[in-house]
Formats: C-alpha cells, structure tokens, sequence
C-alpha cells in the first residue's frame, strides 16, 4: 500500500490558503474561495491529481501529515478532490466520529466492528467521495478496511457465475430513500453495476436484509444477494487494511469501495468524517 505525506511546505501552503477566508462561516462562498485558492498552488494541485488517480486505481488513498484539527485546510484539501457536502453527513462538513454509547442507533458512534458497506446509500446519487480525517485513534482496533467494487464482481462472477452479477446490476434492490432533493420512500435501484471499465456498488447489508423481508425478491435476485453476502462477508485476498494514525486522512472512492472498520479497542478515538461530489459529477451539491 503506497501513501502519500504533505511535507511541511505543504502543510505552511494550506495555512496560507486557509487564511483567505479567516473570520467567514465555511458556506458555499467560502468553500468556492478555499477551492480556488488551493488550485493555484502548484504542489497542492498535484498532490490532488495524485489522490485522484489512486483512488481510481486502489479505490482509496491515505494522505499523511494532514492537518486533521482545522476546518479550513480540510476542506481547501478536499476541495482539491472533491466539492464538500453537508446534506447526508449529518447536515455539517465535519461529522465526528466518536464511541458514545453502546446503545448508539448508528454502528459507527459504538466501539464495534462496522462490516463492509457503502456510505449514503440513502441518497438519490450517494456521495462519490468519503473522507476520515484522524484527530486521535484507539490504543488498538478501528483498522479502516477497504474492497474495491472490481475485486467484488470478480468473485461474485467466481462464486455465483455471469447470471447472479447481471441481476446485481439490475434496478430491484430496495432502499432507503432520504434526499433533500429527491424526497423521502422507498427507491428501487441496481446494488453492482458496470460503469464501462468500473465497476459502482451500493450496500449497506443491515438495510438490505430489513427491507427485503417487506419487499420481496424473485429467486434469481435473492441468490445473488446471497452470493454478494457470501463475498462481503469473505473478501479474502482483496481486502486492504489500514490503521490511521493522528494527521491521517484516508479518502475512498465511495462508488467504486466498500470500506469497513474493525472493532475499536481502548482508548480514546475520534474521527472527522466528511463526504462529497467527485469534481466531474454534475450531480454534486455544495452546502
């Protein structure tokens, strides 16, 4: 696993971005300006092709020595990727990711192991980018796990053979529908679906095993699911694991991955999570 770590000019470079827009709320105005300010750097500006390009060839990259703790230089860093969104990460840029209680409705504020999944799956168009930025880690556990949606339909092909991954990219899987745009149901759409060369994937296995009890599914699709499950649950040899550190930021492909994390041990942890909208999609939205 390669990464990538901002050198100290780097880091002296995105305090200078931030600076434009010292004393503004981070609003649409103020992300526009972060944006346009870091792509003149020449450095910054490559450092975010290169993040592109490994999140297209790995579906995620680790970014070291990133300054987790301030708002601004987080988002002029992402910006360079992505265009931030607050719809559907808790309406803020910044959602913090913390064990709070072992009762928490949401999987990621508990201590325990968060399988394979994708974010935002509730939306019309989910998120294309997820990004965790690391403040502090446990002592031990939270490892970030990482499947490419490719290595998925290759052992899907393997296990259930061509017809079970034709009737994953086929628009009968039931979810969540909880868009601002789009409004709130119950929307029927393909789970794995080739995108050209790529492949997209969007799963959540806790969602979908609630509603295909009340929406039901013809044979042929529930043993593809069952296959897809199978795969998720086993991903073998495709699967990266990543242990993030303080300064760590790990950026995944949210459309091309599915991402994971083991249980987290003691110790204090908090993570700062933050979506978005991959620069070429003209489905982004900016808060």
């Amino acid at each position: 696993m390669s990464e990538i770590c901002l050198s100290e000019a780097d880091r002296r470079e995105l305090a200078e971005v931030a600076s434009v827009v010292v004393g503004w709320s981070l609003d649409g105005p103020s992300i526009e300006a972060l944006r346009e300010r870091a792509g003149q750097s020449e450095s910054l500006r490559s450092i975010g092709l290169d993040v592109r390009r490994r999140m297209r060839e790995d579906g995620f990259a680790l970014v070291k020595n990133v300054p987790c703790s301030e708002d601004a230089e987080l988002v002029a860093f992402l910006g360079l990727i992505a265009i931030p969104s607050a719809p559907g990460n808790g309406d803020t840029l910044f959602f913090d990711i913390s064990p709070s209680s072992s009762r928490s409705d949401d999987v990621s504020g508990t201590s325990a192991e968060f399988p394979l999944h994708t974010d935002s799956t509730f939306f019309s168009v989910p998120h294309d980018v997820l990004a965790l930025a690391c403040v502090r880690n446990s002592d031990s556990g939270g490892e970030s796990i990482i499947v490419r949606a490719a290595d998925v339909a290759d052992r899907v092909r393997a296990i259930g053979g061509a017809d079970a991954l034709a009737a994953l990219g086929d628009q009968v899987y039931p979810f969540y529908l909880r868009d601002p745009l789009f409004g709130h149901g119950i929307q029927l759409v393909p789970i794995l679906v080739a995108d050209g060369d790529e492949w997209c994937i969007r799963y959540r296995g806790d969602i979908l095993a609630k509603l295909t009890e009340r929406f039901e599914l013809d044979e042929v699709h529930r043993h593809a699911l069952s296959v897809l499950n199978q795969v998720v649950a086993e991903p073998e040899s495709g699967a990266v694991q990543v242990r993030l550190e303080t300064d760590d930021l790990i950026i995944v492909d949210n459309r091309r991955a599915l991402h994971a994390r083991t249980a987290l041990g003691p110790g204090e942890r908090r993570l700062r999570r933050m979506k978005g909208y991959s620069l070429d999609n003209s489905a982004w939205r900016i808060i």
